[in-house]
């Protein structure tokens, strides 16, 4: 992209209130993960994490687990009438998606090795149930921040 064409398309996306995503991004074969973030969190124990997990494959897959040295453990949540339960097996739809948000499936963060702050990154790696294991960087943003990056599709 040429400097002209750049300044444009950032003119063109400040006009239109559009940002591009702060949130960590990667593809690996079919699985494409995007606006991957962390919220700050007072706690020092625990936190969350959301993103867009995309399956561009022809059959559905398999989010097994979550695995991050950040943390003693990962575990993916369900949010049901208010209370957090812990899911498992949740699947990602061929040519569809999975958003982990507030309110809905989101990642918990137990355990923290550190109190993470606003600046640092985050390791997260999403085991499926086929392919090998996908590794995405999420920056830790304040909260509005981080909810404001996810796409409401």
């Amino acid at each position: 992209m040429t400097r002209s064409a750049g300044t444009i398309l950032l003119a063109a996306l400040a006009l239109t209130g559009c940002h591009p995503s702060r949130g960590g991004h990667v593809t690996a074969g079919d699985v494409a993960v995007s606006h991957a973030v962390v919220p700050a969190s007072a706690s020092n124990t625990e936190t969350s994490a959301f993103m867009v997990i995309d399956n561009h494959g022809g059959s559905a897959l398999t989010l097994l687990g979550v695995t991050s040295p950040q943390a003693d453990s990962v575990i993916l949540h369900r949010s049901i009438g208010g209370l957090m339960q812990p899911a498992s097996g949740v699947q990602v739809p061929a040519g569809g998606y999975l958003l982990l948000a507030p309110g809905g499936y989101h990642l918990m963060f137990e355990g923290l090795k550190r109190r993470l702050a606003i600046g640092d990154t985050v390791t997260i790696t999403l085991q499926f149930d086929r392919g090998g294991p996908v590794t995405v960087l999420a920056p830790v943003l304040n909260y509005t921040d981080a909810v404001s990056d996810l796409p409401m599709r």
